[in-house]
């Protein structure tokens, strides 16, 4: 029995042993990530002659490649790149109505910080802290029926949890579902003529949720 134990307790010392192997300092990665989200809605209201109805979907696509270097064991640095492209469609099912499309974009650019917490040889958590610059794009109506479009550029700040999986040593295959996030953003319609306009949004809070699961792959050269 005392040998059964002895064995058993070797067995999991080399175990952990194996589980410690971890993303060497001067690895080089290079990955990216994905997200499409879709949402509709149907709106029916009145009855007989005055039925209404109305279609509403919003699609959004977000691509983030990224490319990063290991500083230290398990640590890496890097850029990475978010364009984010969302399409709104809204249309009255009735008549010869026209469906109306709306485009919003976002684009965020700038360096992050990511500590990989490896469970086993092929399992393990990541934090990633990132900042940098943030530019948007979205049309809008104003309150006499035209419409224009707002740009907005300032900086944002995100902490992402996730998860990583290696099929193999030179592969991984990463998700998470959201993080926290903040932005400050000075916003201004476009082309306009007023100088003195000014309109600052900040916006702080954390946002998880299927809506926001992204899927990455990551190579890691020299490993």
């Amino acid at each position: 029995m005392q040998k059964v134990l002895t064995l058993a307790l070797l067995a999991a010392t080399v175990q952990f042993s194996h589980a410690q192997s971890p993303l060497k300092a001067g690895t080089v990665a290079l990955g990216g990530g994905i997200n499409y989200t879709h949402n509709g809605e149907e709106v029916t209201s009145g009855s007989g002659y005055y039925n209404n109805s109305s279609s509403y979907s919003n699609n959004t696509l977000t691509l983030s490649p990224a490319v990063s270097y290991f500083v230290a064991d398990n640590l890496s640095i890097g850029v990475d790149l978010n364009y984010s492209i969302q399409e709104t469609m809204y249309k009255y099912n009735s008549g010869n109505s026209t469906p109306t499309y709306r485009d919003y974009t976002s684009l965020r650019l700038g360096p992050f910080v990511r500590y990989y917490k490896l469970l086993n040889d092929q399992f393990g958590f990541t934090g990633t802290l990132g900042a940098g610059y943030e530019r948007d794009s979205q049309p809008t109506s104003t309150n006499i029926g035209n419409s224009t479009t707002l740009k907005s550029n300032g900086f944002y700040a995100a902490l992402t949890p996730g998860i990583i999986f290696l099929p193999i040593p030179k592969l991984g295959i990463g998700a998470s579902i959201g993080g926290l996030g903040y932005s400050r953003l000075n916003v201004k319609p476009e082309n306009t003529t007023n100088s003195d306009y000014s309109d600052v949004a900040s916006t702080f809070g954390a946002n998880f949720g299927l809506a926001q699961l992204t899927f990455s792959g990551t190579y890691f050269f020299g490993r």
